[in-house]
C-alpha cells in the first residue's frame, strides 16, 4: 500500500513539472525588423525556445519580454549564447534559448524564483529584434540565409495561485571607469526587493583583476580574478569565457540563498584602464504589493 505521506510530495512535483507549448506565429519577415510573438496569458513561463534558420545567433540583437507594455526582462542573442557556453548547456544551430527558470539550481525555490508568472488580464509580448544579415567570411555556407525564419515554443506550468509574487530580472547596465586602478560603482536602483544572482562584466575595453563587493561601508567579499575563475569551474561547473568576467553569487547552486540583495550595494573593481564596462545582470524582483515571508 502506498505510504500516505508521499502523496503531498508527488502532488507538488506534478505542479512544477513544465510542459511544452507551441507559441503563436511571429509577425515579421526580414532582417532589420522587430518580430513579435503574443504569449498566452494566465500561465507561467520557464523557458522560451526561439527556433530560427540563422547561422549566427548574434544576428538577434535583442529579445524582450514585456507585460502590458512594460519590459520585464531582455537579453541579446550573443549574451544568451555566451551563458549557454559558460554553463556547458547543449546548443544547436539556430536555436536561441531564454532560460527564465534555472534548472541547474539545487532547490525548487531557486529554480523557479525567476519564472515568469502571467495573469489572465495581462497582455504579454515577446519582441525579437533582428539585426543585419551576417555575411562575414568567404564561405557562403556560414552566412545567414537570405530570408530569416522564426517560430517559438515554451516550457510552461499553470500560474501559482499566489500570482506574480516574483518577476525575473535579465537586463544590461553600462558603467565607465575613468582610469586604471580602483573603480567604484554604486549599483543603480538598488532595492530591498531586488536580488542579484549573476553578473557578467564585458571586458572588451577594460580588464578586471579584482572585485570587492560592499554594502555601505562594509565589505562583503573580496575576490581576486584568479580565484574567481577557479571557483567558477570548481564549484559551479561554469567555463570562463574570453572577454568576460562572470561573478556568480549562486556559485554553489542555491538560487535563492545565494542571491544577494541589491539595497545599498556597491562594487570596487580593480581595472587596467579607462573605458565602458557593459554589465549584464540576472536575478529577480519581489513585487512590493505582494510581500511574502522569506
Amino acid at each position: 500500500m502506498m505510504n500516505q505521506n508521499l502523496r503531498p510530495i508527488t502532488a507538488g512535483l506534478a505542479k512544477i513539472q513544465p510542459t511544452m507549448l507551441q507559441l503563436a506565429g511571429a509577425t515579421g519577415s526580414n532582417y532589420g525588423e522587430e518580430w513579435t510573438i503574443k504569449l498566452q496569458a494566465g500561465i507561467t513561463y520557464h523557458v522560451l525556445e526561439l527556433e530560427t534558420n540563422l547561422k549566427h545567433l548574434s544576428t538577434i540583437e535583442k529579445v524582450t519580454i514585456d507585460i502590458n507594455g512594460t519590459p520585464v526582462c531582455y537579453a541579446s542573442g550573443a549574451r544568451l549564447e555566451l551563458m549557454d557556453k559558460a554553463l556547458g548547456k547543449f546548443q544547436q544551430e539556430g536555436r536561441l534559448i531564454f532560460d527564465l527558470s534555472k534548472f541547474e539550481y539545487r532547490s525548487p525555490a531557486g529554480i523557479y524564483q525567476t519564472q515568469l508568472a502571467t495573469e489572465l488580464t495581462d497582455d504579454v509580448t515577446v519582441t525579437i529584434k533582428f539585426g543585419a544579415r551576417n555575411t562575414a567570411g568567404a564561405d557562403a555556407a556560414l552566412h545567414d540565409p537570405a530570408s530569416p525564419t522564426l517560430r517559438g515554443k515554451a516550457w510552461v506550468t499553470n500560474t501559482d495561485k499566489a500570482g506574480r509574487v516574483f518577476s525575473p530580472d535579465f537586463y544590461e547596465l553600462v558603467q565607465h571607469s575613468a582610469a586604471a586602478g580602483e573603480h567604484t560603482w554604486i549599483f543603480p536602483n538598488g532595492s530591498p526587493y531586488k536580488n542579484i544572482q549573476r553578473m557578467v562584466f564585458d571586458e572588451n575595453e577594460v580588464k578586471i583583476s579584482q572585485i570587492k563587493v560592499k554594502r555601505g561601508s562594509r565589505t562583503i567579499s573580496t575576490i581576486k580574478r584568479s580565484d574567481l575563475d577557479f571557483q567558477l569551474q570548481r564549484y559551479a561547473g561554469i567555463t570562463p569565457q574570453n572577454g568576460h568576467c562572470i561573478l556568480d553569487f549562486t556559485l554553489f547552486g542555491f538560487g535563492t540563498h545565494g542571491a544577494i540583495n541589491s539595497q545599498g550595494l556597491s562594487f570596487e573593481l580593480e581595472v587596467d584602464g579607462a573605458g565602458a564596462i557593459k554589465t549584464y545582470v540576472e536575478g529577480y524582483t519581489q513585487q512590493k504589493f505582494r510581500q511574502v515571508a522569506m
